[in-house]
């Protein structure tokens, strides 16, 4: 059997699981449409820097109220979404994450506080609903809103939102098992939540969650420790925690680790974004109150320590942050502003702001291709992709309408420095 022919067996079992004609039941109906974005918010990218998924909320629930999001799986050598590729997940989904080796997504929705586990195939070409083996037609299977999945089951607290997946190995019956651990944040209530998947399956999941801070927005997990940053809403400070893995892969327990305060003359920063440096010794922190970006020096010659190295007035709005070291060896720190419709880029060298990218209406998440292939020298190519909450095919500032079939664009980035349309949009996606 050559490749092609492997590659369409693939959908194929995807599209099935996705309920598609001839394959069961379909989804009540209205269901939104897989072959176009609809108020995309989170995004990922698989490690081979081929195919990009994004998460549709359903934000003004024109679809089933149930099962109105997708995510897309986009092929970005042609900039095509792959419809039979792309799953059906519950509205007001948030942000989506691969585990290490990127045979796993997961995916956090708001509709009724839900986690949905998601296969990857193996190139990453579709995404799809598996349990014990087997894809399912039905993509509910692969949702998790208790643990374990039963009645008096603990249910995940309210609106999950921000996400991050780390792994810890166990070794069980003389054999090393992989847990995936999902770290979430929820926008209502002070909860943050752990959950482990042995080798990814929702069989044996476990799960703690605890009070740690108000409105939690995203987390961040700290590179080369098994420590969670948590930033708020409605508080000043950064969160850091530990999720305590027994011996048996089980989440027993979140252990706090202490705070960064951010500000002592604002009391609700709002902070949006977490985004650490490769080394782990730096963490950025967006906010909208005050608009500024925080640079926190992390320390641990003697024990762990978190200081404010700077504060970068920014333009109202952000929504998020990523850092990229770049093919010329800058390292430079991007912020989407939703307000504004641009991308603040920070050298944080210089303690300002160097560029600024016009993308277009509602600028929200933002991710660069991580392939080595790509980005490793001036010439190569490097791209970042970023979501339009709200904007209407290429017209910058033009928002969708109550009656069109999508709503919102991805804005395609060139982040070669060699190039001459380095840090402009070259593409939409839509």
């Amino acid at each position: 059997m050559n490749d092609r022919m492997k590659v369409r067996l693939l959908i194929a079992a995807a599209g099935c699981a996705l309920g598609m004609t001839g394959c069961g039941e379909p989804y009540e109906e209205p269901l939104p449409p897989r072959d176009a974005l609809y108020y995309p918010i989170g995004l990922e990218m698989h490690p081979a820097g081929r195919f990009l998924y994004v998460t549709n909320s359903n934000f003004d629930l024109k679809f089933n109220e149930e099962m109105g999001g997708t995510v897309s799986v986009i092929d970005t050598t042609t900039n095509t979404i792959l419809a039979d590729a792309s799953p059906y997940v519950p509205s007001f989904a948030g942000h989506i994450e691969l585990n290490e080796d990127g045979t796993r997504a997961y995916v956090t929705s708001r509709q009724e506080s839900e986690v949905t586990v998601l296969e990857v195939a193996s190139e990453g070409q579709a995404l799809f609903c598996e349990v014990d083996g087997e894809s399912q037609r039905d993509t509910r299977s692969c949702l998790v809103r208790r643990v374990p999945d039963v009645r008096d089951g603990a249910e995940i607290p309210l609106d999950p939102f921000g996400l991050s997946v780390g792994r810890v190995t166990r070794e069980i019956a003389g054999e090393e098992v992989d847990f995936d651990l999902v770290h979430l944040s929820h926008l209502q209530g002070n909860q943050v939540t752990s959950l482990s998947f042995p080798d990814g399956e929702i069989a044996g999941a476990s799960m703690r969650s605890a009070a740690l801070l108000e409105g939690g927005n995203q987390t961040r997990i700290r590179p080369g420790t098994q420590d969670v940053y948590v930033a708020g809403r409605f508080t000043n400070v950064v969160a850091i925690f530990q999720p305590y893995v027994n011996e048996e892969g089980t989440v027993e327990a979140i252990v706090r680790r202490g705070t960064v305060e951010l500000s002592r003359a604002v009391t609700q920063v709002d902070a949006r974004g977490l985004a650490f440096n490769a080394a782990g010794d730096r963490l950025y922190v967006a906010a909208r109150r005050p608009g500024a970006l925080f640079v926190v020096g992390i320390d641990e010659s003697e024990g762990l320590r978190h200081e404010i190295i700077n504060t970068i007035p920014l333009e109202p709005g952000a929504s998020g942050v990523v850092v990229h070291q770049g093919a010329d060896g800058v390292e430079r720190v991007y912020v989407p502003s939703y307000r504004n419709g641009i991308i603040q880029v920070v050298d944080p060298q210089l303690g300002a702001v160097v560029d600024i990218i016009e993308v277009g209406r509602s600028p929200y998440d933002m991710v660069i291709d991580p392939a080595p292939v790509h980005c490793g020298a001036p010439g190569e190519r490097c791209q970042a992709y970023v979501s339009l909450f709200d904007q209407r095919g290429d017209v910058a500032g033009a928002r969708c309408k109550d009656d069109e079939k999508s709503c919102g664009t991805i804005a395609i980035i060139d982040l070669d420095p060699a190039s001459e349309t380095f840090h402009q949009v070259i593409e939409h996606i839509q």
